[in-house]
């Protein structure tokens, strides 16, 4: 790089993300005790559905996208690494509770591929 250049990349702090993801995760965790010792009513688990979705929707994939644009240092890939990997090990009161399962964060971000009209003129 020379002296010119500088790299436009920001750091981004991501304190209040993994706050509120942990947070989240740690409710997930106390509904799964709570229902192995008496089910939970259906206002509860909608109610945390829609906040596990909001933090799904956008605090993890805010940080899947800062992570993907290379813009996290070290220790807070890790942590959002660590995040990841926890989330991944709760598969099981995610699909108890019919929670939406986060997107992958392992790999680029997704694209959407071009529609393209079929070139089958027998119609």
């Amino acid at each position: 790089m020379s002296a010119t250049q500088k790299d436009t990349r920001a750091s981004v702090d991501i304190d209040d993300d993994v706050e509120l993801i942990t947070e989240q995760i740690k409710v997930l965790k106390e509904l799964g005790k709570k229902d192995d010792d008496e089910p939970i009513g259906e206002g509860q688990r909608y109610d945390f559905s829609i906040r596990w979705g909001t933090v799904l929707a956008g605090r993890l994939r805010r940080l899947a996208h800062y992570s993907s644009l290379g813009m996290l240092d070290r220790a807070d890939e890790r942590r959002f690494r660590a995040l990841c990997d926890e989330v991944r090990g709760l598969s099981h009161l995610i699909d108890r509770f019919r929670l939406t399962h986060p997107a992958r964060t392992d790999g680029p971000p997704a694209t959407a591929n071009r529609f393209r009209p079929s070139k089958d003129t027998s119609h």
